[in-house]
C-alpha cells in the first residue's frame, strides 16, 4: 500500500511537470520534461524497492536466527515470506513459495498429517480455520501429531496483511492439564469426604472460632428432626440452641432455659469427655473437642437404647439381689437340712434345720472350712454315720472320692439312730448344694414314706427352681409351677409333650440323641451334671436354662428328674456388669487429658515393680519430668495450647515406654513420671536424653522462655528394691535429681 502511494505521487509529479512545461515551452518541451521526470521517478521507485527488499532480507535473517515458525501474508492473503521453522512444522511441505494463497497453504498443512485432526474432520477443520482467518486476529492452541501443542498468534499488519507466529507451549499445556486434573481430583476428594461424613452412623459437625457452623453431615439433621429449618452453614450455636429451647425439645431446660443455655455455653468444648443430653424423648451422647486452630469438632450419637439398657441392668441387678435374699430366706425356711459349699469345697452356709440336728455344734465357727476338715471334726466328735464305725479312715476316703460325683441320693444312719437322705447337686458356678432329710420314719413305716413324699412334692412345687419328671421315652410326666412359668404355657399343655420341645430347635436333636445313648448304656454328659441349654420361649424369644437331670429307678421303670432354672437375665446382667466394670476400671486408671496412667495407677504399678524387683534382685528406675516454665507457657500461649503441649509430652513418653511393664503416667500438673522395669542408672539416663532430644526436635515454640522453645528438666533415679526401703524412696531420689537439673539451668538430665 505504501509503494502504491509512492507510485501515485510519482505519476502526479510527472503530469505536473508536463503541464508546466507545455505552458511555458510548448508540447515538445512538455514531452522532454515529462520523459526526464518519469525517468527520475522510476529511478527513485527502483531504489526504494531495493531498500525494502534489503530490510525484508534482514528481517528474514533475524527471524531465521530465532528459528521461530513465522509466516507473513500480504493484503491479498498471499505468502510474502515463511520461515524455515514454519516449513518444518509440516513434513513434506518443503519451501513455501512466495505468492501462494493462504487457503492453499492451509490445505497443504492439513493434508500433511502433522496437525492432530481426525481424517474425517479435516474438511470441517479447514472451513473453520478459513472462517477464523477472515477476522481481525486469532489466538489458538493447535495440537500436533508428534505430541506437541503450539500456540498460534495471528495479527493484522498496517498494510492489511497477516503475521502468524507459532510458539511451542507443550509444557505449559501439560501443566495446565495437570492443574485441571488436580482440580477435578480435589473436587472428587471433597465430594468423597462429604459422602463419607454423610455415611457416618453418628452426627458430625465443625464450628469455627466464633461458634458458627462450618460443616455438618446428614445424620445430624436426622438426629434432630425439624433442624433442617435452621441448621445451615454460618448459623451460630447459641441461635440453634435457642430455637430448640423455644420448641421445648430439651426436657432438662424446661422452665430454666436461660440458665441452661448459659451453663451449656460455659462448658462448650471444655469437658474433654462425652456427655448425655435428652432431646425430644431420645438420649444423645455428645463429644466436643477443640482443634489446634480453635475450631470445635462435635460427634453426636443416639444412645437411647444403651441408656435404657443401663436402666434395665440396674433393675435386673436389684431384682437379682432381692431374689438372692428371698432364696436365702426360703432355704432357711425349708423343712430339709441344706448345706452350701463353694468351688473349693468350703462351707458357705447351713440352714436352720441343719443346725437343729446338731445344736451342740457351732456351725458359724465352721464357715469357711473345707468339707474334709469337717469330716475330721465329725469323727473327733463321734458324729460319723454308723457305716463308718469299722474303718472311719477308709469310709472318709471313700466319701471324699464320691464327693460331687454321686448321681443317686445317699442314705446314712447316724449314731443317734436317725436315718438321713443326702443329695448333692452342683451349680454352673461350681457351688455344691447338699440337702439332708431325716427319713427315719420313712424307713420304718410306709405311711411315713407317703407323708414324706407329699412333703417333697410340696417342696418341689414351692421351690424357686423348675423341676420336672421325665419318662423313659422323653415325655414330661410332671412339672412344678416354676417349670410351667419357665415354659410360659399352661401346665396341662406341657404334660405329655417331649421334654426337647422346651429347647431351642438347633439343639433338640442333639439332646435327644444324648438321652437315647444314655438309655442304651453309653456314657452321656447329659445325665448327672449341670448343663446350660438354649431354649425357645413361648413368645419366640431365645433364652438360657441351667439344667441337671438325674435318673431315679423305681423297679423296672426308669424315670428322670430334671432341675432347671432360667438364667437368661442372669447371664445378660453378668455380661453387662463385666463390661461396665471394665470400662469403669479403665476410666479410673487413666488421666483424661493425656490418656496416660493417673497417679493412683502409677503407685499401684510402682508397688508391683518394687515387689518384683525384690524377688528378682533387679533394678527399677524412674524419670521425673517437669515441663520448664509451663506457667509462662500457659499465660503466653493460652490454656488450650498448654493442654496440647502436655499431650505432646505424653505422646513422647508413651514412645519411650518400651517394655510391657514400663509405665508412663501424669504425676500432677506439668509433671510426668516414666517408670522403667529392669533398668539401671545408665539405661535410665539414656532414655531420659532420648526423650529430651525428641522434644528438642519437635521445636514447639515457647514465647516466654529463654530458649524460645518448650523444654523439660528430668530427674533420674535407679535402685534395686530392698526390704529396708519404701517404694516412695525411688520417687524421692528422682525428685531431688529433678531439682538439681532445674538449679543447673533446666533443659537437662540430672541424677
Amino acid at each position: 500500500m505504501q509503494e502504491a502511494r509512492w507510485a501515485l505521487w510519482g505519476l502526479a509529479l510527472c503530469l505536473l511537470a508536463g503541464v508546466t512545461a507545455a505552458a511555458l515551452g510548448g508540447w515538445q518541451a512538455s514531452l522532454m520534461t515529462l520523459g526526464v521526470v518519469a525517468s527520475l521517478v522510476l529511478l527513485a521507485l527502483t531504489l526504494r524497492e531495493q531498500a525494502l527488499l534489503k530490510r525484508l532480507a534482514r528481517a528474514a535473517e533475524a527471524m531465521a536466527a530465532l528459528d521461530l515458525p513465522f509466516l507473513i501474508l500480504d493484503s491479498e492473503d498471499r505468502v510474502r515470506w515463511a520461515s524455515a521453522a514454519f516449513a518444518r512444522l509440516y513434513p513434506g511441505l518443503g519451501v513455501v513459495p512466495v505468492g501462494m494463497r493462504y487457503e492453499e497453504l492451509a490445505r497443504r498443512a492439513i493434508d500433511s498429517g502433522a496437525i492432530q485432526v481426525p481424517a474425517a474432520s479435516r474438511s470441517e477443520w479447514l472451513r473453520q480455520r478459513l472462517q477464523a482467518h477472515a477476522g481481525e486476529g486469532d489466538v489458538r492452541l493447535q495440537p500436533m501429531q508428534d505430541g506437541r501443542t503450539l500456540q498460534v498468534v495471528e495479527r493484522r499488519t498496517r498494510l492489511k496483511g497477516w503475521t502468524s507466529v507459532y510458539f511451542d507451549v507443550s509444557a505449559l499445556a501439560a501443566t495446565e492439564q495437570k492443574l485441571r486434573e488436580a482440580l477435578e481430583a480435589g473436587q472428587r476428594t471433597q465430594q468423597m469426604l462429604q459422602d463419607a461424613l454423610d455415611a457416618l452412623p453418628a452426627g458430625f459437625e465443625i464450628w469455627d472460632r466464633d461458634d458458627r457452623l462450618l460443616l455438618f453431615n446428614q445424620r445430624l439433621v436426622e438426629l434432630y428432626p425439624g433442624s433442617a429449618e435452621y441448621l445451615r452453614t454460618g448459623v451460630r450455636f447459641d441461635e440453634a440452641a435457642r430455637i430448640q429451647l423455644d420448641r421445648g425439645e430439651i426436657p432438662a431446660a424446661v422452665g430454666r432455659e436461660s440458665e441452661w443455655l448459659g451453663e451449656r455455653l460455659a462448658q462448650r468444648g471444655k469437658l474433654g469427655r462425652p456427655f448425655l443430653i435428652e432431646y425430644a424423648g431420645r438420649w444423645i451422647q455428645v463429644d466436643e473437642r477443640r482443634t489446634r486452630n480453635g475450631h470445635l469438632v462435635c460427634v453426636r450419637q443416639d444412645v437411647s437404647e444403651l441408656v435404657e439398657a443401663r436402666r434395665a441392668l440396674s433393675l435386673a441387678q436389684a431384682r437379682s439381689e432381692r431374689q438372692h435374699r428371698l432364696l436365702e430366706h426360703a432355704i432357711d425356711a425349708m423343712p430339709v437340712a441344706v448345706e452350701l459349699y463353694d468351688e473349693q469345697d468350703r462351707l458357705l452356709m447351713v440352714n436352720r434345720m441343719f443346725r437343729s440336728w446338731h445344736p451342740q455344734v457351732d456351725y458359724d465357727s465352721l464357715l469357711g472350712r473345707r468339707f474334709e476338715e469337717m469330716l475330721l471334726e465329725a469323727h473327733s466328735r463321734g458324729m460319723l454315720p454308723v457305716d463308718a464305725a469299722g474303718d472311719p479312715e477308709r469310709w472318709m476316703r471313700e466319701r471324699l472320692a464320691q464327693r460331687r460325683r454321686a448321681t443317686e441320693p445317699l442314705v446314712q444312719c447316724l449314731p443317734d439312730g436317725r436315718r438321713t437322705l443326702t443329695q448333692e447337686a452342683g451349680t454352673p458356678d461350681g457351688l455344691l448344694v447338699v440337702t439332708r432329710q431325716d427319713v427315719t420314719e420313712l424307713v420304718r413305716k410306709e405311711q411315713a414314706l407317703s407323708a414324706v413324699h407329699a412333703q417333697l412334692q410340696a417342696i418341689v412345687d414351692t421351690a424357686g427352681v423348675a423341676i420336672a419328671t421325665i419318662a423313659e421315652d422323653g415325655r414330661l410326666l410332671s412339672l412344678n409351677q416354676a417349670a410351667a412359668r419357665l415354659g410360659q404355657r399352661p401346665l396341662a399343655d406341657m404334660l405329655g409333650q417331649p421334654v426337647s420341645s422346651l429347647l431351642a430347635p438347633e439343639v433338640q436333636q442333639a439332646v435327644v440323641e444324648e438321652f437315647n445313648a444314655y438309655l442304651r448304656g453309653q456314657p452321656s454328659a447329659l445325665i448327672g451334671r449341670r448343663r446350660e441349654l438354649p431354649v425357645l420361649r413361648a413368645d419366640g424369644s431365645p433364652g438360657l436354662i441351667s439344667a441337671a437331670i438325674t435318673e431315679v429307678r423305681s423297679g423296672d421303670e426308669r424315670l428322670f428328674v430334671a432341675v432347671f432354672d432360667d438364667i437368661t437375665e442372669q447371664r445378660l446382667a453378668e455380661t453387662a456388669l463385666r463390661e461396665a466394670n471394665a470400662r469403669l476400671e479403665q476410666l479410673s486408671a487413666t488421666d483424661p487429658l493425656t490418656g496416660l496412667a493417673n497417679r493412683r495407677h502409677l503407685m499401684e504399678q510402682l508397688q508391683r515393680l518394687w515387689l518384683h524387683g525384690q524377688r528378682e534382685n533387679s533394678p527399677i528406675a524412674a524419670l521425673l519430668i517437669d515441663v520448664d516454665h509451663f506457667k509462662r507457657f500457659n499465660d503466653h500461649h493460652g490454656h488450650q495450647a498448654g493442654d496440647a503441649a502436655l499431650q505432646l509430652v505424653a505422646t513422647l513418653l508413651q514412645q519411650a515406654a518400651r517394655r510391657g511393664t514400663d509405665l508412663a503416667a501424669r504425676y500432677g500438673g506439668e509433671e510426668f513420671v516414666l517408670l522403667l522395669d529392669h533398668c539401671d542408672a545408665d539405661g535410665a539416663r539414656e532414655r531420659a536424653e532420648v526423650l529430651r532430644r525428641l522434644l528438642i526436635e519437635r521445636a514447639l515454640p515457647h514465647g516466654d522462655a529463654p530458649l524460645g522453645r518448650l523444654s523439660v528438666s528430668i530427674g533420674v533415679a535407679s535402685l534395686v528394691p530392698v526390704p529396708t526401703l519404701r517404694p516412695e524412696e525411688l520417687f524421692s531420689r528422682a525428685d531431688a535429681a529433678l531439682y538439681r537439673a532445674k538449679d543447673a539451668g533446666r533443659d537437662r538430665v540430672s541424677e
